[in-house]
């Protein structure tokens, strides 16, 4: 399809009124201006679309309406805060906090499993004791876990249950007990 020739150019309308060329060319098109028409249509459109619009717009009201939005935004900020310090609500960062700290703590319970067992289910001949062991132990460890009294810790003890050190030596145990069981295998 052939583009239609414009009546007047969008730099043009751009000089003349002192709005960026992409501001006619994106948001004056899409409200409905069609530069193929005649000027006097044009201007029309834009007297009516554009001048109109900031000659009836009240800035007195539109002040206010911005300071009562901040007003409530702060009396909002404050009613969550006063909330917070009544013990009311939680904030989600300390939800985040504790529920981080709690799954860290399942998912080092469920590592351990393999360090606890490997032995037990090396002994093992069949694959259908392994497994239900496995379950077995696992459903346990999650039971544990379930049944576990939760209190909510202070923000530091958060932090201190969360350093990396903890894990790398859990890794490590891991590593020098499989090298030790498969050194008398290859024997």
């Amino acid at each position: 399809m052939a583009k239609s020739k414009l009546t007047i150019s969008y730099s043009e309308l751009s000089r003349r009124y002192g709005y960026d060329v992409s501001v006619i060319s994106r948001e004056w098109v899409s409200k409905g201006l069609d530069c193929t028409k005649s000027e006097a249509e044009i201007y029309q459109w834009i007297r009516t679309n554009i001048m109109d619009a900031l000659r009836n717009t009240n800035v007195k009201d539109q002040i206010e309406k911005e300071r009562l939005a901040k007003i409530m935004a702060e009396r909002e900020l404050t009613e969550i805060e006063l909330a917070e310090k009544r013990e009311t609500i939680i904030s989600t960062d300390y939800v985040e906090q504790v529920l981080t700290a709690y799954l860290f703590q399942i998912k080092n319970t469920i590592r351990s499993i393999p360090n606890k067992l490997y032995l037990d289910l090396f002994a093992m001949e069949d694959s259908k004791d392994v497994r239900d062991k496995l379950r077995e132990v696992i459903d346990q460890q999650l039971y544990d876990l379930g049944e576990m009294e939760f209190t909510l810790p202070e923000d530091m003890e958060i932090l201190d249950e969360l350093q990396p050190e903890e894990t790398n030596d859990d890794i490590t145990e891991s590593i020098e007990d499989d090298t030790a069981t498969e050194d008398p295998e290859n024997q």
